[in-house]
């Protein structure tokens, strides 16, 4: 079988009279680095074909791959692929040895100005490669107090400011790919409404690939509808009608009448068309959302907080709340200040964490914990206490990121008042907790962070954010800190840009990636590693390697099915898939 019947097969533009033993053979061959290993799970996964088969009836393997439960057979592989690879990585692999993160404050080194001193935050910033030149930029919101920022990204890792800022009661800045034609970028900010007395409709610019800014709120029509805004997600709430142009949801605090939350859909040549929402979410109070792919079938669901809900879209602008049917019974669901989407045990789906705390007087003064909830095939479990999730916390932010490159998922969380928390994944399902990497001062408050690697050396880094929403007294800056672990205690790495499919028949917009190195095989997804306010959108994916040195396969899956792959790529570089 030619190297790229997978591909054609995912892809759906082939036909094929393969049968089900031969598929299964070629699939194992690819996602197995042994003889002894391809055995075993050509093995499992004809067992789980047969017990298929005879629930459904009698049809070919092919006419199976074709349904969207394709990429589960993937996820199932994957998992069978871990467990195998948790045997051989005891005896075939030297590990990375555990290390503590550390972290050097460059800020001024990279020409970001603080001059404004200390001033308000929330739940800034967001980062993108605005100017789509492979580097990430800094966006930059200091709640009502002074001009919002833009920092471009350059070779070598310093910043330039760019020549525009907005002076409004500015709060959650969203970046996104306009479509698979367009090389410039979008990005919302969503302003305040003076307390639901005069709503405002949220702004959107556009940056061109020369770092041109320009406002584009009317011109894209998304003037049609105002509130007291939060945020905003841009996701496919269509219904596949047309994926290469994103839709999107506006989140604002709860309205004085009316409904509080509104849509648009993109009806192409860059304009939305102001759409009702149905079916709940139109009335949520919650002012805040991100998504996340629940069911791994490349449909987002819609996550919105600060008290928990999780939304399914079932028609065109039509999303219901299936929170009692996924979440844990009798869960405390509020108090959520960030959510980050992370496969903690490299199963292959996206579990969540939450970083919760005591946001104000409308809660229940208390301690709340947060929570790191498993997906087991579509439903979540509370795993805090057998992860070791530390207890006592007061989080504010929350990222994900592998920090020490071992192929396993860590996070930083963001603590409101004193040392910030790193859980260091240990790879067998659990967390080492460090502490006093990043300790505020007492004369100001932790707000957020993004991890990134924004001098693309390999080393995941932070662009934190500190300073208290409301309170200028308890006022911050913005920080850059470099990640300066030692090379000897991180591993090897690989970063993927992921650019349009080759047809343009969507964006990179939420695409799943599926990485195989060895034993090691990881999924990530294109999109933010944390949202709390503001969301990022990070079409660089950095993946760790532990000490491995080649990557034997790398897929993309986009979310209208497409999939695009490259093989036998080496370490220590930057992939493109697709057309940039």
């Amino acid at each position: 079988m030619p190297d790229n019947e997978a591909t054609l097969l995912f892809n759906l533009n082939k036909s094929s009279t393969l049968t089900s033993r031969d598929v299964l053979k070629h699939l194992t061959f690819h996602l197995c680095t042994s003889r002894r290993q391809t055995l075993l799970l050509e093995k499992a996964l004809w067992t789980l074909f047969n017990a298929y088969k005879r629930k459904v009836g009698s049809v070919l393997f092919r006419q199976y791959l074709v349904t969207q439960a394709v990429w589960r057979r993937i996820i199932i592989m994957q998992r069978i692929t871990l467990l195998v690879g948790l045997v051989l990585t005891l005896s075939l692999h030297r590990t990375v040895h555990a290390a503590d993160p550390a972290f050097r404050d460059v800020t001024p080194d990279v020409r970001i100005d603080t001059s404004s001193g200390k001033i308000k935050k929330f739940g800034s910033p967001a980062v993108a490669d605005l100017d789509r030149d492979g580097l990430p930029d800094l966006l930059f919101c200091h709640h009502d107090t002074t001009f919002t920022e833009l920092y471009f990204n350059s070779p070598g890792g310093t910043f330039t400011k760019a020549p525009w800022g907005i002076h409004h009661d500015s709060h959650g800045l969203v970046p996104f790919p306009i479509s698979p034609w367009h090389k410039s970028m979008r990005f919302i900010l969503s302003v305040g409404g003076n307390n639901g007395e005069t709503p405002n409709h949220p702004l959107m610019f556009q940056v061109d690939t020369s770092r041109v800014v320009s406002e584009v709120s009317v011109q894209a029509g998304i003037d049609k509808a105002g509130g007291r805004g939060r945020s905003a997600a841009f996701l496919d709430l269509s219904m596949g009608a047309h994926p290469y142009w994103p839709d999107v949801i506006f989140t604002n605090a709860h309205a004085l009448q009316g409904p509080s939350q509104y849509a648009y859909e993109n009806t192409g040549q860059q304009r939305f068309t102001l759409r009702t929402l149905n079916g709940g979410f139109e009335n949520t109070r919650n002012g805040l959302i991100t998504v996340t792919d629940l069911e791994t079938d490349g449909v987002m669901e819609v996550v919105s907080f600060p008290i928990l809900q999780i939304w399914k879209v079932t028609a065109p602008f039509h999303m219901i709340d299936i929170s009692n049917q996924v979440l844990p019974p009798g869960m405390n669901r509020g108090a959520v200040a960030a959510v980050a989407e992370i496969d903690y045990d490299n199963d292959g789906d996206f579990d969540i964490y939450l970083a919760r705390a005591w946001l104000g007087t409308w809660m229940t003064p208390g301690i709340y914990e947060d929570i790191l909830l498993e997906n087991r095939n579509g439903k979540y479990y509370d795993v805090s206490a057998s992860a070791k999730i530390p207890r006592g916390t007061v989080s504010h932010g929350v990222t994900t990121a592998d920090f020490d490159n071992d192929g396993y998922m860590d996070i930083h969380v963001t603590q409101y008042t004193g040392s910030d928390l790193f859980l260091m994944n240990n790879g067998d399902g659990t967390f080492r907790t460090v502490r006093d990497v990043i300790v505020h001062d007492d004369s100001t408050r932790g707000d957020n962070a993004v991890a990134v690697d924004y001098d693309m050396d390999g080393k995941v880094d932070l662009i934190m954010s500190e300073g208290d929403k409301d309170e200028i007294s308890l006022g911050g800056t913005f920080h850059v800190l470099k990640n300066s672990m030692s090379d000897s205690s991180v591993g090897n790495f690989i970063h993927i840009r992921v650019g349009h499919p080759w047809d343009r028949s969507c964006t990179p917009l939420n695409a799943r990636i599926f990485v195989k190195s060895g034993t090691l095989a990881v999924t990530r997804r294109v999109g933010s590693p944390g949202t709390s306010v503001s969301t990022s959108y990070l079409e660089t994916v950095h993946v760790g390697l532990g000490d491995r040195t080649m990557v034997d396969v790398i897929y993309v899956r986009y979310t209208n099915g497409y999939v695009v792959e490259r093989r036998n790529v080496s370490h220590g570089q930057t992939v493109v898939l697709g057309l940039l």
